[in-house]
């Protein structure tokens, strides 16, 4: 009979590497998913829009990333109640005035830019969409992937030590 051994030089390196797999998988994920969200979130802030004439920025400072139970997902949200409107528009609407009469005057509209007219309603042309949100997810895939690369690879270290 012939008894042949083969040694396999690493494999109890290979298998503590495996049994700290799951641990060192969510911790790299983590940080690719963490860097992402900041990552979306500072292209949000410059993607989406302010308006100069009325003093700007709310919309801007209502951009943040909530923290989650867990560091494996995450969300970016915009807090501004008109949000949704800025980011996919609106269809062409009628604008009534909110309260009617004020001491003693006429409830209505005023152009305050012009500064003249009071209307009872106003035609509204509807806004076209402004999808800051997609722009900026867009424009971070490249250091997404760039981040889940180095995730990856980092496991695969890990694994062989």
């Amino acid at each position: 009979m012939i008894d042949i051994d083969v040694k396999i030089t690493g494999l109890d390196v290979l298998r503590n590497g495996l049994e700290n797999a799951p641990r060192e998988t969510v911790n790299e994920v983590s940080k690719a998913v963490q860097k992402s969200l900041h990552t979306i979130r500072n292209v949000s802030l410059r993607e989406a829009p302010v308006n100069k004439g009325g003093g700007g920025g709310n919309l801007r400072q209502k951009i943040s990333t909530p923290i989650m139970k867990t560091k494996l997902s995450g969300k970016i949200v915009s807090q501004a109640i008109y949000s949704a409107y800025v980011h996919e528009g609106t269809r062409p609407h009628i604008i009534r005035p909110k309260r009617i009469g004020y001491k003693g005057h006429p409830g209505g509209l005023a152009n305050k830019r012009s500064g003249w007219g009071v209307y009872n309603k106003v035609k509204h042309p509807g806004t076209a969409p402004n999808p800051f949100f997609k722009r900026a997810v867009e424009k971070s895939k490249p250091r997404i992937e760039q981040f889940f690369t180095e995730a990856i690879n980092s496991i695969c270290k890990s694994i062989i030590r």
